[in-house]
């Protein structure tokens, strides 16, 4: 799926968030931060820039795609949140905070 470089960029935030919501940066959620890099699309000078991107302007983008891409970044951010083996309470927050407000689960298909 390809992704306009704004919505890629509040993507790459949001798995920053999740991958630092614990504290602590487990080798598999870098691993799996460098597959995504080659399947959106992005490098580490990319991830350096979006560190600065305001998490409220990410999430008013993220609110905005269309549901097609929401549902991809659920995906990627579960599977963020899952790479070390488990799920720390921070991630769980920090990911239903985020399907809360950017409309997931308010579709009706």
């Amino acid at each position: 799926m390809k992704f306009e470089e704004f919505v890629k960029a509040a993507f790459v935030k949001m798995i920053y968030e999740v991958i630092n919501a614990d504290g602590k940066v487990h080798p598999a959620e870098l691993e799996i931060l460098n597959r995504l890099k080659k399947v959106i699309g992005f490098d580490d000078a990319f991830i350096e820039r979006t560190k600065q991107l305001d998490y409220d302007n990410a999430i008013v983008t993220l609110y905005n795609i269309p549901y097609e891409q929401k549902k991809a970044l659920a995906e990627i951010l579960d599977e963020v949140a899952i790479s070390d083996g488990s799920v720390h309470k921070k991630e769980m927050d920090l990911i239903i905070e985020t399907f809360i407000n950017i409309g997931i689960g308010e579709e009706t298909d």
